[in-house]
Order: C-alpha cells, then sequence, then structure tokens
C-alpha cells in the first residue's frame, strides 16, 4: 500500500507518540524449551531442551521512531524461532517468559494462537511465568502471557513484548554441489553511485550460518533462469533478492534462513536495482519460482523506506529497462493521483502496457498454478508503512506463512491466485486482506483465499480516519482504483480471534490516491465475489470511534464511456459471518443511500461450519446442503426469501441445560449423542457447553442431569455433518473431572483433567 503520507498526519501516532518508549530487557525476553513425542498428552521421551535455533529479537528499528509517522507507533519487541517438527510427531514445549509484566497471568490470560487450531492439542499448564503446553502441527503460534483485553488497549498492543515460535516441516539438505556465498564484498559489481549487486546464474548456490552477511549498505543478488538459493538453517543474510529487467524461469529459494532488507540503496533510481518496482526484498518475475522457509524481515532504520517483503510479478510494475530510456526510471508516483495517459513503460505479464497498448510478450509468464509462484511457510515481518506483506501474482499460491506487518499484509490482486493457511498479525494500519489498488488492465478472475487466521487486527488504531471515506480498513476490502475488473474471488473462513473494528470496508473509486485507470477513465468492477464464514469471537471494538466501519459503495460518477464492467460497481457480493455469536448481517454496513445502485445483488447467508485446516498433512471437508437465505436489494425496503444450495445447514443456538433421557424419536437430520459427567465434587460447580466456533448450542452443569451410579449424564440431539466444541468447566477449589461424549456406545471424546477448562472438538 502507498499512501498520501499528508493525509496521515491525524493518526494516533501522536499520541502514541508521547508514550515513554520501554526499556530494553537485560535478559534474554523468552526462554523455549521442547521435546518430541508421538501424541499429545506423552510425557517427553528425552529430556526438555532449549530450542537449537536461536531466538532472533526484534524491536522497533527506525532510529528516532518518535518523529516518523509512518512507524504507527508501533514499539515493543518481537522475538521468533524457528523449529523443526518431524513428521508425524508432537511437539511439548515449555516457555518461560522474563517479561516484566507477564508474571502471574493465570490460565484464562494465556494464550497459544491460533485459538482455533491448538484448543483441541488440550490445554496449557501455567505457573508464574511458566507454560507448557503440545503443538500437534507445522505452523505459526504466538504464544501470550496476556489478556485478551490489552488488545483493546493503545499503549498496552502497541508496546506488547511477543513470540512467535515458526513451526516447521523438515525440509531437505542443501544439495551437495550447491556453492558457498561467500561473504566477500568484492563479489558484487558496483552498479551505479557506490550500490552493489552480483548476478546468480544457472546453479546452485547457498548462504552458510557461519559467514557474516552484512557488508554495512544494501546490496542485491539477481536471479537468472534455472538459478537456485538455499539459505542454511540459522543464516542471516542482509540483502536483497531481485529480478525485474527479464521475466526468468526455474527459481527456487529455500531454507530457514532471514533475509533481512537492511539497508536503504546507495544509489536511488537505478532501474532493476533501486528503482520503485525494485525496491523489494524479493520480487521476481517468471515462471516456476518456489520460495519456501525463508523469514524476510525489514530492519531499515530510516523513516519511510518503502519496500515490501515478497512480490511475485507485481501487477502495478514494468519490466525494469536498463539503461534507462527516454521515458526516465520508473517512480511509482506516476500511479498516484495521477490520470491516464499513463507513459508507455512495458507490460511483462500483464494482458497490457501501462498505457494500456497490447503486451505481445508472454515469455516465461504463468498459465496456470501449475508453473505459478509456490509460496510456503515464509514470514513476512516489517515495522512502518510501505513495507507490505505477500503477493504471489497471477496463478501464484501462498500457503502455510505468516505475516506480521504495519500495512496491508495479503494482496490477492492476480487472476488464479491461491492463498491457503494462513497466519496474520495485522498492526496499526492496513488491510489484512487487501483486494487491490492501481493494477494495470487486465482481468483478474478467480482467486480463493480460505482458512486465514488473523490473530490480531490492530487496524482499528487508524480505521476511524484513514482512509478518508467512511469505510474503515476492516479485514477485507480496501480502495479498489484499478482498471482491473475483478470477478469469481472466494474468501472463505476467516477467523478473528481478538480486537477488529470491521469485517468488510469496500468502495470502488477512480480517485483513489493510488490507481490505474483505463483510457478513458473508467474504473474496473467487482463481481459475483463471496466473502463467507468469518468469525469474530469479539464484537467489533472500534476504540471510541463514532463512525460505522463496515461499509460498500462503487464508483459513485462514471463518466460516460465507462459502460459494462467498467462502471465501477460491487455487484453480486455475498458475505456471511459470524459476530460473537450474532449473524452478520446487513444492519452492520453503510451502503450510503444515493449510491445503493453500485451495490446491486448484495446477499447475506448464513454461516457455515467448517472444521479448521491445519497444515497440508491434515485434509479437511467442508459439509454443505441447502438452506433459505434472505436476498437483499438495497435499499432494504422489502425482502426476499429464496433458496440458496450453497449456504451450508443452518444451526440454532439454544441455552437449554439438558435434555431428557427418554427414548424418543430423533429428527431424521438429528444425531442423539450422551453426555456422561463423573465429578467426586460439588456439580453445581461443573458446567459443560457444545459449541459451534463462538455460539453456544446446548449448555447445563452435572447438578442438573440425571444422577446415575457412576455420575451425571444427559443426551442431546445435534445436527449431523457438523464439527462442534465441547467444553467442559471445573470451578471446584479441588478440580476432578472425568467426562465423555458418546454416539450410541462409540466415544466421540473424553477427557480427565485436574484442571479449571478442557476444550475438545467432535464431528457427527
Amino acid at each position: 500500500m502507498v499512501f498520501d503520507f499528508q493525509l496521515l498526519l491525524f493518526i494516533i501516532v501522536a499520541a502514541a507518540f508521547s508514550n515513554i518508549v520501554k526499556a530494553q530487557p537485560t535478559s534474554t525476553p523468552y526462554e523455549v524449551k521442547t521435546c518430541v513425542v508421538n501424541f499429545v498428552g506423552e510425557s517427553c521421551l528425552t529430556d526438555l531442551l532449549p530450542v537449537a535455533n536461536p531466538i532472533r529479537y526484534q524491536t522497533q528499528p527506525v532510529t528516532n521512531p518518535n518523529a516518523c509517522e509512518d512507524t504507527v507507533g508501533q514499539r515493543g519487541s518481537l522475538s521468533f524461532v524457528d523449529i523443526t517438527l518431524p513428521t508425524n510427531q508432537v511437539l511439548y514445549v515449555e516457555v518461560t517468559s522474563n517479561v516484566e509484566g507477564q508474571e502471574n497471568v493465570g490460565i484464562d490470560n494465556f494464550h497459544v494462537r491460533p485459538s482455533r487450531l491448538t484448543e483441541p492439542w488440550g490445554t496449557p499448564t501455567v505457573e508464574f511465568n511458566l507454560a507448557s503446553f503440545y503443538i500437534a502441527d507445522t505452523g505459526q503460534f504466538s504464544v501470550e502471557f496476556a489478556s485478551s483485553d490489552i488488545w483493546k488497549d493503545l499503549q498496552r498492543a502497541q508496546t506488547f513484548d511477543a513470540l512467535m515460535l515458526f513451526v516447521n516441516p523438515p525440509m531437505d539438505p542443501i544439495p551437495s554441489d550447491a556453492v558457498l556465498i561467500e561473504e566477500d564484498i568484492a563479489q558484487f559489481d558496483n552498479v551505479g553511485g557506490g550500490q552493489l549487486a552480483r548476478t546468480l546464474g544457472a546453479g546452485k548456490y547457498y548462504f552458510s550460518a557461519a559467514q557474516t552477511y552484512d557488508w554495512g549498505q544494501d546490496v542485491v543478488y539477481h536471479v537468472m533462469d534455472d538459478t537456485e538459493v538455499y539459505f542454511e538453517q540459522n543464516s542471516y543474510v542482509k540483502a536483497r533478492i531481485i529480478q525485474t529487467k527479464q521475466k526468468v524461469n526455474n527459481v527456487l529459494i529455500r531454507g530457514y534462513g532471514v533475509l533481512d532488507n537492511a539497508y536503504p540503496p546507495t544509489e536511488y533510481d537505478i532501474p532493476g536495482e533501486s528503482d520503485d518496482g525494485s525496491r523489494q526484498a524479493i520480487h521476481i518475475l517468471g515462471k516456476n519460482i518456489e520460495i519456501s522457509g525463508l523469514s524476510i524481515v525489514n530492519t531499515l532504520k530510516e523513516c519511510g523506506e518503502f519496500g515490501y517483503a515478497l512480490n511475485i510479478n507485481a501487477n502495478w510494475a514494468p519490466v525494469a529497462v536498463s539503461p534507462a530510456d527516454s521515458l526516465g526510471v520508473f517512480e511509482a508516483g506516476e500511479l498516484q493521483n495521477g490520470n491516464p495517459p499513463y507513459k508507455a513503460r512495458p507490460a511483462h505479464c500483464q494482458d497490457f502496457n501501462m498505457d494500456d497498448t497490447q503486451n505481445t510478450d508472454f515469455t516465461n509468464c504463468p498459465t496456470s498454478q501449475n508453473d505459478g509462484a509456490k509460496v510456503s511457510f515464509v514470514k513476512a515481518i516489517s515495522w512502518q508503512m510501505g513495507q507490505d506483506g505477500i503477493n504471489a501474482g497471477k496463478y501464484g499460491t501462498v500457503t502455510d506463512s505468516f505475516v506480521r506487518v504495519v500495512d496491508d499484509a495479503l494482496k490477492p490482486w492476480d487472476s488464479g491466485a491461491h492463498y491457503e493457511r494462513i497466519t496474520v498479525w495485522q498492526l496499526g494500519l492496513g488491510w489484512p486482506i487487501n483486494l487491490g489498488w492501481w493494477g494495470w488492465t487486465q482481468d483478474d478472475v478467480g482467486t480463493s483465499v480460505e482458512n486465514v487466521y488473523l490473530i490480531h487486527n490492530q487496524n482499528w488504531m487508524t480505521s476511524n480516519d484513514w482512509p478518508t471515506t467512511n469505510s474503515g480498513q476492516c479485514v477485507v476490502g480496501g480502495v479498489y482504483g484499478s482498471s482491473s475488473v475483478k470477478s469469481n474471488y472466494r474468501i472463505h473462513n476467516i477467523f478473528v480471534e481478538t480486537a477488529c473494528s470491521c469485517a468488510v470496508g469496500l468502495e470502488i473509486n477512480k480517485a483513489a490516491f493510488s490507481r490505474h485507470l483505463t483510457p478513458e477513465g473508467c474504473v474496473g468492477s467487482i463481481k459475483n465475489m463471496s466473502i463467507t464464514n468469518m468469525f469474530f469471537d469479539e464484537e467489533f471494538f472500534t476504540g471510541g470511534a463514532t463512525r460505522t466501519n463496515n461499509f460498500l459503495r462503487g464508483e459513485r460518477n462514471p463518466g460516460s464511456l465507462c459502460t459494462g464492467d467498467f462502471e465501477g460497481k460491487i455487484s453480486d457480493l455475498t458475505i456471511s459471518g459470524d459476530v460473537n455469536g450474532r449473524p452478520l448481517s446487513r444492519i452492520d454496513f453503510i451502503v450510503p443511500g444515493k449510491f445503493v445502485g453500485t451495490v446491486p445483488n448484495l446477499v447475506f447467508e448464513s454461516v457455515t461450519v467448517d472444521p479448521p485446516s491445519t497444515t497440508t498433512s491434515t485434509s479437511t471437508t467442508s459439509t454443505t446442503s441447502s438452506t433459505t437465505t434472505t436476498t437483499t436489494e438495497l435499499p432494504p425496503t422489502t425482502t426476499t426469501t429464496t433458496t440458496s444450495t450453497t449456504t451450508p445447514i443452518t444451526t440454532t443456538t439454544t441455552t437449554t441445560t439438558s435434555t431428557s433421557t427418554t427414548a424418543t424419536s430423533t429428527p431424521s437430520n438429528k444425531v442423539r449423542v450422551k453426555i456422561v459427567i463423573e465429578t467426586p465434587y460439588d456439580p453445581t460447580k461443573v458446567s459443560w457447553k457444545v459449541k459451534i466456533g463462538s455460539t453456544n448450542i446446548v449448555t447445563g452443569k452435572a447438578s442438573t442431569m440425571t444422577s446415575t451410579n457412576s455420575g451425571y449424564e444427559t443426551f442431546v440431539d445435534l445436527d449431523a455433518g457438523i464439527r462442534y466444541k465441547f467444553v467442559v468447566i471445573d470451578n471446584n477449589t479441588i478440580k476432578d473431572t472425568f467426562w465423555e461424549v458418546l454416539r450410541g456406545s462409540n466415544v466421540l471424546v473424553d477427557g480427565d483433567c485436574n484442571c479449571r477448562k478442557e476444550v475438545k472438538y467432535f464431528t457427527l
């Protein structure tokens, strides 16, 4: 995302800057020990040992953050470590926090997020400043000795000391014939003004953990056809990897190392080296590009230094012409507050050049997901605006990755892309899922985003004032100013855990600050998009803001030549969500009455209940059937009931405490299960819940169930094909509760916990 910085002076930064910057800890913020076991609940078979890899530690890198609005007030620290999980094994983890204020938080204020993934692995044990828990799959996990309420507190959220565990699958060893990349500065060429670069041709290369790759200035490595670059585990490289001068084929970048965009260019505006299209940590044009395992960080100390973490075939940038031709060096400012005609910048894989003449060279451009970019287990981390997350380009696939940035996190801006199993920690500004700004003219069809775990969405800090329309920075959206017509996007299963201001904030605007219009001055429409299964664990939180941020509006004043797909409408949009147990609905949204015609056929549906998706080692199945939905043609003067064959079963929330044990007929779509509770102590203090997500379906207490010789039992009827959460809470002083959920004689789940709370999942 690129902003008009003058418009951002309003941001809460001034208030945040008045806060005292936290003193750096005198010892390591966290200590992490692990062992490998065969299953959740098993004791360590070997000694519990400190993690083998170093725990990396970062604080706000900007030298004078009080004078830098681009940091949006972000302080605190981030500790992170790579851990390899052997195939079909489980990690037992012990974490000690040395951070002041993170002791004695108790089990209710300790979290390993994403909670939807970790809760089935059992209840953690927490004592003073030490917590232990199991991790049964790969992924990226935030370990938090803190109440969820701190994410509604501006100062505490901005100064939080975070710990991320990056749990990775085993990776093949570096090929024996790979050539070591030396740390010697003599390897580079001076490409102008002292800017250093080196081309890695066809072949295999690797960065060693034993070398110090820090030359005290910005350096660039260029990849070519058939270049393979490996990062030895624990290697740390202060450089960028770029190829924007030509489109390449077969590039592999792999390894559990760190690539740090640490220095500004020595000489700006060198095409293919330091122009705006090339100033990323990684930007590569071409096909068959694979990037896996890498942590991509940005520790630039200067304020306002632009540079995304990862771009593949960015749809807003040209092929870099080197040396610069008569048009001069490409600058992003050409697409900011500017209207056509645009300069005749050459496209790489876009359908049209920047001036909307036809692109005729599609050499080394992906044609399907088979040869599109593959990004997996990548971690993108930055600390100021203009340092966005991940864009995999046309037909790109991003899986099992993590983004923590102060700008747009995921950028699904191109046809045929797929983003899945992504964990996002959105800092104080930007959209977690941004739908586009200034893409050049081309069809943008059929991209999917699913199973995104938004563990924190701190953009509520600036959402009241940015953007300058009534739309907020929500989970999904943007101010769309692209000439690309976007259609048939599917965004599904978005899980939001803590404070969040809004779900969808989407506006199409030919006056968007960052924009690319057709020669006639038109902006593309967005058609047939579904944004479904958004689950918010808490009610929307706007930090005291007075406006409602969920917002939809198409282009208000299309030109006379802007017809059909270029009227800038948001048409046939389907939305479903659950906000702390209530449905997300039309009443949550502002669609300005004067412009309701710019958002035709808006539909709100009921959420489905899909199992949470884990990594590729676990398959999941969505259960769907038909139900009725309300189709609202704005304004909602009347409602029309129609049948939707894509809307899954609607479940009804009840507060029944128990169900009769009498053998009665069960509805054909229901399954009868028996719940058994055994406790030697006060049954009035043992309660249970059957939940779907955060919604209670049935609740009860042991004391209201039928008393038997072995304990207390009851029967409940539940919908078939649904994944349920079963929660047992024991508030006795001495905690000793055994419980079972049975279908007939088959035990679906059970537990025997000397703890206050236990959570497990079952599917009927």
